[in-house]
């Protein structure tokens, strides 16, 4: 029986990818550098491939020669970007607050009576909760989750105040995530849209190492990497390919899925 959903935030609820194109044109601007990028696909393609996959966001701000250190949490770019996200909400995909709703209905319901608990929804993020907070409220559908990771989380587990280690595809953040639900990874659907929350998945160790859980995956096909690149899986660092159990196209192709796993 299902026991949890647990979303990724950017690219999975959140169309995050159009405001970091406006956040970086925006910080660029501040620093009187020309934008080197003449559509939103060829920013994306320099953002997920040529920076992401080899360096993180950092890369992004460094090639792009505009001061930023993410590990210096008084650097004078946070400031800015919070600024930033509070003048320019991001909202949700087209028909994402629906599918929340949707599920979250669904959980509320069982025809098992041995099951005494609801399903529960989480967030598993690399973000900030600034950051994501306000869109989840202004779209009314921060109440339907009850359990976050995010950046600042994994910071404070950390200990030094470096969450970067920690981040996907690290499985710590989802090791924390299952923890806090009372769920075991077998009985949990993980949504996400990049190789990252396909690699965290794999073989997370909450308590005991010898036995390790693997979530049942969703790629969501409409984020940032799309559905070609999820499609080949990926390697993990035993050297095992891996795959996504599902892919979708739209979010709301999640709801029948949620309802497979509830009957």
């Amino acid at each position: 029986m299902l026991q949890a959903v647990i979303f990724d935030f950017d690219g999975t609820i959140a169309p995050t990818s159009y405001r970091q194109e406006k956040w970086f044109k925006f910080y660029s601007d501040i620093h009187r550098k020309e934008w080197p990028f003449k559509d939103f696909e060829e920013f994306m393609v320099f953002y997920n491939h040529q920076c992401c996959l080899n360096g993180g966001v950092q890369n992004v701000y460094d090639k792009l020669e505009l001061p930023c250190n993410m590990k210096d949490r008084n650097h004078p770019v946070w400031p800015a970007y919070l600024e930033f996200n509070k003048n320019n909400p991001t909202g949700l995909y087209e028909g994402m607050k629906d599918t929340i709703e949707q599920i979250w209905e669904l959980g509320q319901l069982t025809k098992d009576p041995k099951r005494n608990r609801r399903l529960r929804l989480g967030i598993n993020t690399t973000n900030s909760w600034g950051s994501i907070c306000k869109d989840l409220k202004e779209q009314d559908v921060l109440k339907y989750f009850d359990s976050f990771v995010t950046e600042e989380t994994l910071r404070q587990y950390q200990g030094a105040g470096d969450s970067e280690p920690l981040k996907k595809p690290a499985k710590v953040s989802l090791a924390l995530i299952l923890g806090l639900m009372g769920s075991e990874g077998s009985h949990v659907l993980h949504v996400g849209d990049t190789h990252n929350d396909l690699l965290a998945s794999q073989k997370v160790i909450k308590l005991n190492p010898l036995k390790p859980e693997t979530l049942i995956t969703v790629g969501a096909c409409y984020g940032y990497e799309g559905r070609e690149k999820l499609e080949k899986g990926s390697e993990t660092h035993e050297g095992e390919h891996v795959y996504f159990d599902y892919l979708i196209d739209t979010p709301s192709e999640l709801v029948d899925l949620v309802k497979k796993y509830l009957e």
